[in-house]
């Protein structure tokens, strides 16, 4: 979508109170991080093969979760080789233009840190590899020597114009929240010095994204970092984000969230004493972030589908013996303290409804 044709606006308090007042049915189902309300499940969109079936069974999940009262909606553009964010983007366009929600009702999340892959592309029809270098090395977006792994990265320059495709993939101006994804795998790499340094620069051009209207918030999206003990390679501090964040905006900085893994199967976000808290006190990440007005999202709350149809027998009673695992998952994720929203992936109308 181009982006004169890009829809305009972002989530307002008043738009996300108006959305949560049209489900006054479903008590304690909305949340309030900070000023806006987000439904306490999101739909994820990571799974699947890009684009056919799983592209229509996206755009009619979204949909469908509009209808039932969710507002808040997690992708990223390498997703499914970029295929989530459009699925996305066409379903929340076709959902505005039914009266199904306003765009400022609607809370959008996506992120990067790794490369992503464009099918669409002509490049692409030749392999991953001659797309990838032609539009990351080969155009100087990206140095060879700022890649991890040959996949990760969160260079300034990188991250804007990750920031521009997922507006355009998406067809929106101003995406609400845009995540920095496993910035641990760059702490590995560099080592807690370099890597503050790098870190810094990445927040710094989110700063100006923010002042530019491309995004109106920042976030961290970690898989690990945040639940590894602090003496762990690869473990990364609640502290120490939000003092870049401060160095590099000041007390009005807009590192808002948090996306981290949680749910029966993986509980280390309340149950590892991973983080320092209030009075330097060792705790969950969960309970160092409470208080904070961070926006905290839980991810995998199923265990990538691991969960189901193994949880105890103690657990799945005390979650609601009516209930499929599934549901006790996501019951356990929402309902515990400290999160605001558990994602999960709906590639099919039917879990949206589930």
């Amino acid at each position: 979508m181009s982006s004169d044709q890009a829809v305009a606006g972002r989530a307002s308090a008043e738009g996300t109170s108006r959305f949560a007042q049209r489900f006054e049915r479903l008590p304690g189902h909305f949340r309030r991080p900070d000023r806006l309300w987000l439904s306490s499940l999101g739909m994820g969109t990571r799974g699947g093969d890009p684009g056919g079936a799983d592209d229509l069974g996206y755009r009619s999940s979204a949909l469908h979760a509009l209808e039932l009262g969710c507002n808040v909606f997690d992708t990223a553009p390498f997703y499914r080789h970029q295929t989530s964010e459009r699925a996305l983007g066409a379903a929340l366009l076709r959902g505005f233009g039914q009266g199904l929600a306003r765009r400022d009702e609607v809370f959008v999340v996506s992120k990067c840190g790794y490369l992503s892959l464009d099918l669409d592309h002509p490049l692409a029809a030749r392999g991953a590899r001659p797309y990838l270098l032609e539009t990351y090395i080969e155009s100087g977006l990206l140095d060879p020597a700022d890649l991890v792994d040959g996949a990760h990265a969160i260079t300034p320059a990188f991250v804007r114009d990750q920031i521009r495709r997922s507006r355009h993939n998406l067809g929106l101006e101003t995406l609400d929240l845009y995540c920095l994804e496993e910035p641990e795998v760059q702490l590995l790499e560099w080592g807690p010095t370099e890597f503050r340094v790098r870190l810094a620069r990445a927040f710094e051009a989110l700063e100006q994204a923010v002042a530019d209207g491309e995004i109106g918030a920042y976030g961290i999206s970690s898989w690990s970092g945040l639940l590894l003990p602090h003496t762990e390679l690869g473990h990364l501090s609640l502290v120490d984000l939000f003092d870049v964040a401060l160095e590099v905006g000041g007390p009005d900085h807009h590192l808002r969230a948090v996306i981290l893994p949680y749910g029966p199967a993986l509980p280390e976000a309340l149950a590892a004493e991973a983080q320092f808290g209030p009075e330097m006190r060792t705790g969950a990440a969960l309970e160092a972030l409470k208080d904070t007005g961070t926006a905290v999202l839980a991810c995998a709350p199923l265990a990538r589908g691991r969960a189901l149809g193994r949880l105890p027998a103690p657990v799945a009673r005390r979650l609601g013996e009516d209930l499929t695992d599934a549901q006790r998952c996501l019951q356990f994720a929402r309902s515990s303290a400290g999160v605001d929203c558990a994602l999960v992936g709906m590639r099919r109308p039917e879990h949206a409804a589930e």
